[in-house]
């Protein structure tokens, strides 16, 4: 394909594909617990991309509404120790999701109310595959933290700056440019501020669900009420 702009072309050597696939088997192993408690999940971000590094997140996401205990006893039913668990909601009208990390870099996340259709189409434009993809070696497209859509190839990636390409990131991905603009301005929002940038971060002690604590918002926030009634739970 010809490019009317910087583009960087990346070839990994043995190290980044031994980290890629190790990194890979990890997210197999723990979306194969989930499907075992007849949980449906997907694996997003760089381990879908390849463009990992030492420091890369193990991101899983089950895209539907589910009873977080099922989720928990998935994990702990096969020997996974859960170290934190938080509720974080990115923006007063954004959904409320559920975090359970089994290490400081991986994490099974999954949202406590129904998600809207931009919403869902985040985890597309980071690149998404389910466990059936992740196990047959299959890389997509997606954009990463640095606002770079990554392509895969046989030896690597390239990469350019979605900036000031959306047109020819969005056909890449067959996605709305205008999603695209939005999740482009989210990231360098979340780029600049950090993760304190986020509208709301709850950690939840043992004895807490995560039910309970989406109770107490909903009865105390007056924009997370309007989503339910204009969006369902």
């Amino acid at each position: 394909m010809t490019h009317r702009f910087p583009v960087r072309y990346v070839v990994y050597d043995d190290d980044h594909w031994k980290l890629l696939q190790n990194l890979r088997r990890k997210a197999v192993n723990l979306m194969d617990a989930l499907r075992r408690r007849g949980l449906f999940s997907i694996t997003y971000g760089s381990i879908v991309r390849g463009d990992v590094k030492l420091t890369s997140d193990i991101d899983v996401f089950i895209p539907d509404v589910v009873p977080s205990h099922e989720v928990e006893l998935a994990l702990t039913d096969v020997g996974y120790s859960i170290i934190s668990r938080e509720v974080v909601q990115a923006t007063p009208s954004y959904v409320v999701k559920g975090y359970v990390y089994i290490d400081e870099l991986t994490s099974v996340s999954f949202p406590l109310i129904s998600m809207r259709s931009d919403e869902e189409a985040f985890y597309s434009l980071a690149g998404k595959v389910s466990l059936e993809e992740l196990m047959s070696g299959i890389r997509k497209p997606g954009i990463n933290k640095e606002l770079m859509l990554i392509v895969p190839t046989e030896e690597g990636h390239y990469e350019f700056s979605i900036e000031d390409n959306i047109e020819e990131a969005a056909k890449l991905l067959s996605a709305d440019p205008s999603v695209l603009r939005n999740r482009a301005y989210i990231l360098k929002r979340r780029k600049e501020l950090g993760r304190t940038g986020v509208y709301r971060l709850i950690q939840l002690p043992p004895e807490e669900s995560f039910e309970n604590i989406l109770k107490r918002l909903i009865d105390t926030s007056p924009s997370l009420k309007r989503r339910l009634k204009e969006h369902g739970r």
